[in-house]
C-alpha cells in the first residue's frame, strides 16, 4: 500500500507563522459602491483600532492592487505609502499602548481576486449578473484594506450601494435598506468579532426565502426563478441547526443564518459568518433529488459557524481545527439523519481520498507551518484525514466525554483563536485524559497512517481465538510506530463479543478465550481506525460477516474481501448479499465484488439484480459492475438497453454510458455520442458519455471532444472532455496527441478556474515533457495559488519522468546487450551440446561393435554367465 510519500514542501519553502500585530483592529466598517457593468468597486474602509505595541508610529495594512486615494487618522489626513501590496500609514507620531485610533482609507479598484463580477457574455448569454466575494484564505486584502490574518478578529459592518432591483447580503443583521435614486443601499452589522477573511458580500437579482429555527431567521437567496430548487437543496437546514446545537453543546451563536447561491463560485461553499456562499451548480432539480443530495456541503458550511467562525484557527497551519471539524460534522449530520450505516460511508470516502493523496502526491503532518501559500494546505490531509482523526478521538474518549470536551472547547475559546494544543488541553480539562500522544502521532509530529497485517486463527482444543497484528509500514521520516487502541469483535452463539486491545509494538498476538468457535472475527469493528488493513482469515468467517455483521461497513468490507478471493462459495455468498442485504450500499458492494469475479455466473446474477433493484444507488453499482465484463455479449446487450431507454436516475443512466465504453461495445461510439446531447444535473450524463468514449478507445472522438472543450459549453462537460482527451492520447506523441496537448495548454489560461484545473490534470495524464514551458507560465503568471502549486508538482513529475525515461533507455540498452551475450552463450552451449551428442553417438556405435564382436566370439546369446 505504500506510495510515493513525497515531501509536501516544495524546494525553497520556508515556514510560515502568524504575523505581529502593532494594533488590535476592533471594528471594520466598509462603505462600498458597486458598478457591475464597469466591474468597478469604490469604497471607504474605517478601522477602529487599539494600539498594542508601545511607541507605534506606523500601521501596515494589506491592500493588493487597490488604488488608494486618501488616508485619514482621526479627522486628519495622514501620509501613506502604497506599493500595490502593502499600505503603510504614518500615524503622525509615536502612539502609546492602549490608545485608540480611527483609520479611514478611500480606495477603488477592479479586483482580480477577492471580489468577483460575473455576468452574461458571448458564450453564456443567460448567466446572471452578480458580484460576490471570497476571502479565504488571504484574499480579503484584494477588496478592502485590512490586516489579513485569521488571528485578527473584529466586529464588522458593510454598507453597500447596488443597482436598483438588486439585493445584497453581508454578515449579521440587515439594519437599513433604502432606495437612493435609481440605486439601493443596504447596511449590515455584526456585533460579534470574526476574522476578516469571513467578511462577505454577495449581490445580484436575488430572490429570498425565509424560515425560522427557534428565534433565528433562516434565509435562502438564489437567482430569481430558481426558488424551488433552492428550497429542495436546503430544506433540511433548520434540522441541521438543531442537531449541531444539541451535539456541540453550544446553541447556534448568531441571530440569523443565510445561504446564497452564486454563479461561477470558485469553491463548493464558503462559511462567511452568518452568511454562507454556495455554488449554484449544486441546486437540485426533482430528478436529481431522487438519489442525490448536497447535505454534506450544507452541513459542512453550517458547522463552520462554530468551528472556524466562532472559534478560529490561530494561523493557517492549524487550519484543520476549522476544516477537520466541519468535515466531521458531515458525518455527525448523516448519522443523525440517516443512521450510522449511512454515515460510515462518509468515512470510507474520506479514507480513500486521503490515501490517494498520501500515496500519489505527498505525505505531510496535518498541522504544519511549512507551506508556500495557505491555500496549499487546503487538501485531503486537512479535510478528510482531519475528519477521520476526530472520529478516532470520539471513540477513544467515548460519546459523553467527546461531546463534553467539544462543549468546553467552544465555550472556553468562544470568539478566540486556537491551536491544536488548545483542543488537547480542553479535552484534558473536561475529562482528565492526557492525550498528547494522540495529537502528536496523528496531527502535530506524525504523518502517514498505519499499514497492518492481521490474521485470525481458532484452536478448538484450547478454545482460543488468536489475533496476530503487525505494523508493516516503514517507520521513517515522520511516520511513527503507532499506538492504536481498538477492539476485536467475535460473533459467538449469535452474540457480539467485543474485546478492547491496544497495538503499540511492531507485532502483537492477542489470545482470546471464547465459549465456542466464532462465526465472525473482526478487527476494528466499524473501521474506526484510519489504516490500511490486510486481513487473513478463513473464507467461512468472511461469509459469516457478509451475512450477519452488525455494522454495514463490516459487511461491505467482507464483500470486498470475498470478491478478491473468488471461488464458488464466495460467488454464492455475494449473490445472496446482492439479493437480500437490507442496506443498499452492501448490495452495491456485493455487485462490485461480483463484477470483479468476471464469471458467467456473476454476470447473470448482476443482470437479474438489475431488473429488480429499486434503490437507484444500488442500481448504479450494479450497472458499473456489469461494465467489468468486457466484450461480453450479454453484458453489452443489457447496458445498451439502459443507455437507450434511460433511467429514472440521472446517475444510473450516466454510469451506464461509462459502462458501455468499458465493455468496448461496438455500439459505444454511436450510443455515447447520442447520450452526450442529453441535458442532466451537473451535466453528469455528458461527462460519463465522454469518459465512456475514452474507455472505448474511440480515437475518432478526438475532434468532437476538442470541440466540447470550447467556451460556451457547460463547465462540467468541458472538464470531462479534457479528461477523456488526456486518456485517449496518454503516452502518445503522434499528431493527434500534439493537437490535444496544444489545446490543453491553451486551456490552462481559460477564464473558468475549474477548466484551468482540469487542463492541468490533463497535462499530468498526457505526460509529455513538452508541456513544461506552458506549466512554467502558469507558475509565473497565475493568481490562484492552487493552480500554481499543482503546476509545480506536475513540472516536477514530468522532469522526474524524463529522467526515468533516460534511465529506462539505458537499462534497456544494457538488457539488450545482455540478451545479445546470452544469445551467444546459448548458441555456444547448443554447439557444445550438439558436439557432445555426436561424440556420445560415436561412443555408442563403438560400444555396439565391440559387443557384437564379443558375442560372436563366445557363440551365445544373452544368458547366465
Amino acid at each position: 500500500m505504500a506510495g510515493l510519500n513525497r515531501e509536501f514542501a516544495l524546494p525553497g519553502t520556508r515556514p510560515k507563522f502568524a504575523r505581529d500585530r502593532v494594533v488590535d483592529v476592533e471594528h471594520i466598517a466598509l462603505r462600498l459602491d458597486l458598478d457591475p457593468v464597469a466591474k468597478l468597486l469604490r469604497g471607504t474602509a474605517h478601522l477602529d483600532c487599539a494600539v498594542l505595541a508601545p511607541d507605534t508610529r506606523w500601521v501596515v495594512l494589506d491592500a493588493v492592487e487597490l488604488t488608494v486615494g486618501a488616508v485619514r487618522v482621526g479627522d486628519a489626513a495622514a501620509p501613506f505609502a502604497h506599493d500595490g501590496l502593502l499600505l503603510r500609514i504614518d500615524l503622525g507620531g509615536k502612539r502609546p499602548a492602549g490608545e485608540r485610533i480611527a483609520i479611514e482609507v478611500d480606495y477603488e479598484g477592479r479586483p482580480r481576486r477577492g471580489l468577483y463580477f460575473v455576468g452574461p457574455d458571448e458564450g453564456y448569454p443567460d448567466k446572471p449578473l452578480q458580484a460576490w466575494t471570497q476571502g479565504q484564505d488571504e484574499d480579503s486584502r484584494h477588496w478592502f484594506p485590512c490586516f489579513d490574518q485569521p488571528h485578527e478578529k473584529a466586529t464588522s459592518e458593510v454598507t453597500v450601494t447596488v443597482p436598483h432591483g438588486w439585493f445584497a447580503l453581508s454578515n449579521g443583521e440587515l439594519i437599513e435598506d433604502e432606495a437612493i435614486g435609481d440605486r439601493r443601499r443596504l447596511h449590515y452589522k455584526l456585533d460579534i468579532p470574526h476574522s476578516c477573511y469571513l467578511v462577505t458580500l454577495a449581490a445580484g437579482e436575488l430572490a429570498t426565502l425565509e424560515h425560522r429555527w427557534r428565534d433565528v431567521l433562516v434565509t435562502y437567496h438564489v437567482a430569481r426563478g430558481l426558488e424551488a430548487q433552492a428550497q429542495r437543496t436546503l430544506e433540511r437546514t433548520p434540522r441541521m441547526l438543531e442537531v449541531f446545537s444539541e451535539k456541540f453543546g453550544v446553541d447556534y451563536p448568531y441571530s440569523r443564518y443565510a445561504q446564497v447561491f452564486v454563479a461561477d463560485f470558485i469553491f463548493g461553499g464558503m462559511e462567511n459568518t452568518t452568511a454562507t456562499t454556495l455554488t449554484d451548480v449544486v441546486l437540485l432539480d426533482e430528478r436529481a433529488a431522487l438519489d442525490h443530495d448536497v447535505d454534506s456541503l450544507v452541513a459542512h458550511e453550517l458547522a463552520h459557524q462554530w468551528f472556524g467562525d466562532l472559534v478560529t484557527c490561530r494561523d493557517w497551519g492549524e487550519g484543520w481545527l476549522n476544516e477537520g471539524f466541519a468535515t466531521y460534522s458531515e458525518y455527525v449530520w448523516r448519522e443523525a439523519y440517516e443512521g450510522r450505516d449511512a454515515a460510515d460511508l462518509e468515512l470510507e470516502d474520506w479514507a480513500e481520498t486521503y490515501m490517494g493523496e498520501d500515496g500519489g502526491r505527498y505525505r505531510r503532518t496535518i498541522a504544519t507551518k511549512l507551506y508556500d501559500e495557505p491555500i496549499d494546505i487546503f487538501d485531503h490531509h486537512l479535510y478528510d484525514k482531519g475528519g477521520r482523526v476526530l472520529h478516532m478521538l470520539r471513540y477513544e474518549l467515548g460519546d459523553d466525554a467527546f461531546w463534553g470536551s467539544l462543549r468546553h472547547y467552544l465555550t472556553k475559546h468562544r470568539h478566540g483563536s486556537v491551536e491544536t494544543r488548545d483542543l488537547a488541553r480542553a479535552v484534558e480539562e473536561a475529562t482528565g485524559r492526557v492525550l498528547d500522544w494522540f495529537f502528536s502521532q496523528w496531527v502535530i509530529d506524525g504523518d502517514g497512517h498505519p499499514e497492518l497485517k492481521v490474521a485470525f486463527t481458532w484452536d478448538p482444543d484450547t478454545r482460543l481465538a488468536t489475533a496476530t497484528i503487525e505494523q508493516t509500514h516503514k517507520v521513517e521520516g515522520k511516520t511513527p510506530r503507532f499506538r492504536l487502541p481498538t477492539r476485536l469483535r467475535f460473533r459467538v452463539d449469535g452474540q457480539d463479543v467485543d474485546v478492547p486491545v491496544e497495538v503499540v509494538d511492531e507485532r502483537h498476538a492477542f489470545h482470546v478465550p471464547l465459549d465456542a468457535e466464532p462465526t465472525q472475527a473482526i478487527f476494528d469493528p466499524g473501521r474506526v481506525m484510519l489504516a490500511h488493513v490486510d486481513t487473513d482469515k478463513s473464507q467461512a468467517l468472511w461469509i459469516g460477516e457478509l451475512e450477519a455483521a452488525t455494522l454495514a461497513v463490516d459487511r461491505i468490507h467482507a464483500a470486498r474481501a470475498l470478491g478478491g478471493k473468488g471461488g464458488a462459495r464466495a460467488e454464492a455468498a455475494l449473490g445472496r448479499g446482492l439479493e437480500r442485504d437490507p442496506f443498499w450500499a452492501v448490495r452495491g458492494a456485493c455487485a462490485a465484488a461480483l463484477g470483479g469475479l468476471r464469471t458467467d455466473g456473476a454476470r447473470d446474477a448482476l443482470i437479474r439484480a438489475l431488473a429488480t433493484e429499486a434503490h437507484p444507488r444500488a442500481r448504479r453499482a450494479i450497472v458499473k459492475a456489469i461494465g467489468d465484463h468486457r466484450e461480453d455479449a450479454k453484458a453489452i446487450a443489457v447496458i445498451e438497453g439502459v443507455v437507450e431507454r434511460g433511467d429514472a436516475s440521472y446517475f444510473v443512466e450516466a454510469e451506464a454510458c461509462l459502462a458501455l465504453g468499458r465493455l468496448r461495445a461496438p455500439s459505444a461510439p454511436r450510443l455515447l455520442r447520442e447520450a452526450a446531447t442529453r441535458p442532466s444535473y451537473g451535466d453528469v450524463i455528458r461527462q460519463h458519455a465522454y469518459r465512456g468514449l475514452a474507455e472505448a478507445r474511440d480515437d475518432s472522438a478526438v475532434s468532437m471532444l476538442l470541440s466540447a472543450t470550447t467556451w460556451g459549453h457547460l463547465s462540467q462537460g468541458r472538464r470531462a472532455a479534457l479528461g477523456a482527451l488526456a486518456a485517449l492520447v496518454r503516452g502518445r506523441r503522434d499528431r493527434d496527441a500534439r493537437d490535444v496537448r496544444d489545446t490543453v495548454e491553451r486551456l490552462v489560461e481559460d477564464r473558468d478556474f475549474r477548466v484551468q484545473a482540469a487542463a492541468l490534470e490533463a497535462l499530468a495524464v498526457i505526460g509529455d515533457p513538452a508541456a513544461v514551458p506552458a506549466l512554467r507560465r502558469v507558475v509565473d503568471r497565475e493568481l490562484d495559488g492552487r493552480l500554481r502549486r499543482r503546476s509545480r508538482e506536475i513540472i516536477r513529475d514530468l522532469e522526474e519522468g524524463r529522467g526515468r525515461d533516460e534511465e529506462l533507455k539505458k537499462l534497456r540498452d544494457e538488457v539488450d546487450g545482455l540478451r545479445g551475450g546470452l544469445a551467444k552463450l546459448k548458441e555456444q552451449v547448443e554447439k557444445l551440446e550438439v558436439g557432445g551428442r555426436k561424440k556420445d553417438k560415436k561412443k555408442d556405435k563403438d560400444r555396439d561393435k565391440k559387443a557384437k564382436k564379443a558375442k560372436k566370439e563366445h557363440g551365445g546369446d544373452d544368458g547366465a554367465a
